[in-house]
């Protein structure tokens, strides 16, 4: 992992930060090794000197958003932290260490009050609630704000009149509120304290004024929905107020996007985005010292610049739906330079929501929409994915050898990741069980949150970190006692060498052994679950044949020609600056963090298995061209593009056919594919696409149908 710079020319000289430097490094080093790759886009950015405010969004990684965040700001941030938080003993101790500042949040201290509550006259006293069973003398005092289930709505209370009736200082008008409070049993309700801030501002300015940097999560929790949350106006006070009391202060708000592509994966990759930094205007800041309506004026013009430049940086589509789609189309499109990195994609596919957003009404728009959503139905029915579609434009006696090739690596490499895999079970088990249950109590407790799967990968990370180092100890202290109480028949040399050392230098011995096997697992585990991903298409090919592998293909390729012309034409009514043939240039400056000692190994094992498929398939090349017998031939030509005269002309085999090829066990492919393979010698011909048949076959759709279904049951008679 790359190390990170500091910046601390700003840094007070008497304060140690020796304390936060060894933390940051040590959970910066753990968050990378729970993702496999971190890109950042556009750090140069980031000022070097001076108070800075990171504005970050979408928080959809709970305890991780933090730590990306310190990976790649090059200085030190410290950030404000639920005060609910900061008095857990375990996350607690480490927030102390990493100096953040207890934000005391309302719905933290919310409890649950007695009884239930009902308006009996809404339209004649709506300020007047009345309770059942409730004891508001003893429980409500004036101040206090009276909440619904579900943030159906709120209001803060002006007076208490008995146990069983108060007022509210406003009216609740929101129709899920009216709905509720107007139910012949009432309510229930949570009742919050008034929460007093002053001592978070004065902590927040502190820092600033003297040129530190501060991390802040407008949206004020975490969630895992597909579009940022309202921000909170916690910020723009921050900014106005520390530039109010100190005018040179010179702060600067760095707008940063977090982008996960499977935030609760183990070894999944991530972007982070930083965007141009917002000065803060001295006309707003004018007005906040005016108070009153110019103050809350002033921090709504300056929450909006700060959410406009949240939206440049990150992904916000109303739903999970749509968000596909737009990743599909981003898949299809092909620039003239096709080399983007993981970051550049991410920007590609904002440009993409962009672009959705302003033409989804185009009839071309349209039809787009509906075949990409067709073109994903069938990824879904095939269970293949996009990039494996190319893949699949084989014959049968190709797709068997590179079939057989990779079955054999994966089989190589399961046996060297097999050891660290078994003992690493309980820790892959436990963390998947108690995460679950942890998202699942976060569900029921958040009005927010879709699946609460933002809290996942925390509770994986924090389980794995007290599990790994006690397994690996009882391991290792098993091992001792079972060598120093070996029986007397196994005297082995091995055995007896290790009875001599003692049981100190065996521990550690034992403790460096699981660790080792843990590495072992983790890089060729991790090309073993890649090799597993790409033998489904070739598995397809042998069984269904190149005829419907070549359809799938071609409607691939004839949609993302569709896609390419539209955004060629439409891109420059969006972007001026749009250029085909600078597509790179124009999506920012990036760099990616790996597990550089990970991935580096896993490499070499890579290449080797790449180098020999490329042997395997110009040999088949070779045997397919006559005209072209050395295996340094030129390329073919690309066809010329022809379009499609239906969209929909692709017919798949029929879900009886799919049905009998995913019911098929492993063994009972293992034991009848030897044959099979066998029989298909590069000699054979090839399977002709279904694209050159002739335009007049007079067979039915459902005889097609038939017939790829008895040359897929061929493999298992």
């Amino acid at each position: 992992m790359e190390e990170t710079r500091f910046s601390s020319s700003n840094d007070p000289p008497a304060e140690n930060f020796m304390v936060y430097d060894l933390f940051r490094a040590f959970w910066t080093r753990v968050v990378g090794l729970f993702f496999r790759e971190i890109a950042e886009r556009n750090a140069h950015l980031i000022p070097q000197t001076g108070p800075v405010m990171f504005v970050v969004a979408p928080h959809h990684n709970q305890f991780v958003d933090p730590v990306i965040l310190l990976m790649h700001a090059r200085r030190r941030v410290y950030f404000l932290t639920a005060a609910a938080s900061m008095r857990r003993k375990f996350i607690g101790f480490y927030g102390r260490c990493l100096r953040g500042i207890p934000v005391e949040r309302q719905q933290d201290l919310a409890k649950r009050g007695s009884g239930r509550i009902q308006l009996e006259d809404r339209v004649e006293a709506p300020l007047v609630v009345t309770g059942i069973g409730t004891r508001f003398l003893e429980e409500v005092e004036p101040g206090m704000k009276v909440v619904l289930p579900g943030g159906a709505g709120q209001a803060r209370v002006a007076s208490v009149e008995s146990d069983t009736q108060l007022t509210l200082a406003a009216e609740m008008r929101e129709l899920a509120a009216l709905e509720l409070l107007t139910k012949a049993e009432g309510t229930e309700f949570k009742i919050v304290p008034p929460v007093n801030q002053d001592d978070m501002y004065h902590a927040v300015y502190d820092r600033l004024n003297r040129g530190e940097c501060i991390g802040i999560f407008p949206e004020g929790g975490s969630h895992d929905r597909t579009q940022m949350l309202p921000l909170k106006a916690g910020a723009t006070i921050m900014a106005l107020g520390a530039t109010a009391a100190n005018p040179g202060l010179g702060l600067k708000i760095v707008p940063t996007g977090l982008n996960y592509f499977h935030p609760s994966k183990f070894r999944s990759r991530a972007v982070i985005d930083f965007g141009e930094p917002i000065d803060v205007p001295a006309e707003l800041v004018e007005r906040y010292r005016q108070g009153g309506d110019a103050k809350r004026q002033a921090c709504d013009e300056f929450l909006q610049t700060i959410a406009e430049g949240l939206k440049q940086v990150t992904l916000n589509t109303p739903d999970l739906e749509t968000l596909r789609l737009i990743q599909a189309g981003r898949r299809l499109y092909r620039p003239t330079q096709h080399t983007l990195t993981m970051a550049q994609q991410v920007e590609l596919t904002r440009r993409f929501i962009k672009g959705y957003n302003t033409y989804k009404d185009m009839p071309e728009v349209s039809d787009l929409r509906d075949r990409i959503a067709h073109y994903n139905a069938q990824l879904r029915y095939y269970g293949i994915r996009d990039h494996q579609v190319d893949s699949m434009r084989i014959g049968r006696p190709q797709a068997g050898a590179l079939f057989a090739w990779r079955v054999l690596w994966l089989l190589l490499m399961g046996l060297v990741a097999l050891p660290g895999l078994v003992i690493n079970m309980p820790v892959l088990v436990i963390t998947a069980v108690v995460s679950k249950r942890k998202a699942r109590a976060a569900l029921a407790a958040s009005s927010v949150k879709v699946r609460a799967r933002d809290v996942i990968a925390t509770w994986k990370i924090l389980i794995a970190l007290v599990l790994v180092p006690l397994l690996y100890s009882v391991y290792a202290v098993l091992l001792v006692v079972c060598i120093h109480h070996a029986p007397a028949w196994t005297n082995a040399d091995t055995v007896l060498r290790l009875a001599s050392m003692s049981s100190v230098s065996l521990y550690l011995w034992a403790w460096a052994l699981a660790a080792f096997m843990s590495y072992t697992a983790l890089v060729f585990g991790e090309q073993a679950v890649d090799i597993i991903r790409s033998i489904r298409p070739l598995f397809l090919t042998l069984v269904v044949g190149s005829e419907h592998t070549e359809l799938l293909a071609q409607m691939r390729s004839s949609l993302a020609d569709d896609i390419t012309e539209l955004v060629n034409e439409l891109g420059p009514q969006i972007y001026p600056e749009f250029s085909t043939t600078r597509i790179a240039d124009q999506l920012g400056q990036t760099s990616s963090t790996h597990s550089n000692a990970i991935n580096m190994s896993a490499d070499a094992f890579h290449r080797s298995m790449r180098s020999g498929e490329q042997a395997l398939r110009q040999r088949f090349a070779r045997s397919t061209s006559p005209s072209c017998p050395t295996p340094d031939c030129p390329d073919e030509p690309p066809a010329p593009r022809q379009r499609r005269a239906s969209k929909y002309a692709f017919n798949p085999p029929t879900p009886r056919t799919m049905e009998s090829l995913n019911n098929i066990s492993p063994m009972e492919f293992l034991s009848t594919a030897t044959g099979a393979l066998s029989s298909l010698l590069p000699s054979s011909t090839p399977d002709t696409p279904a694209s050159e048949e002739p335009a007049n076959d007079a067979k039915s759709a459902h005889q097609q149908d038939a017939e790829s279904a008895n040359k897929g049951l061929f493999f298992f008679t």
